[in-house]
């Protein structure tokens, strides 16, 4: 299945690109997902352990299951003034 992609911040720089799409197994997770996007892209892996990661408006977790024409974003942490 087809996901969309969407990263911001630092994350965006280190990807290269703004936006991209990925298929998927049916069935992945979040946590799937991710490992993917490791291994295309291997300097966001140091930021494993903040990323954030939201499926349309709400933030999920690792273990979310993803769905056919989901919009992912991925972004850091969040930080305010």
């Amino acid at each position: 299945m087809k996901i969309h992609l969407q990263y911001f911040s630092r994350l965006r720089d280190l990807f290269g690109h703004s936006t991209t799409e990925l298929d998927i197994p049916d069935g992945a997770k979040v946590a799937d997902l991710l490992e993917q996007i490791y291994s295309r892209t291997p300097a966001l892996r140091d930021w494993d352990k903040s990323i954030l990661v939201a499926a349309g408006v709400e933030f999920v977790g690792r273990n979310y299951v993803l769905k056919p024409g989901d919009e992912i974003s991925v972004m850091p942490p969040v930080q305010g003034g």
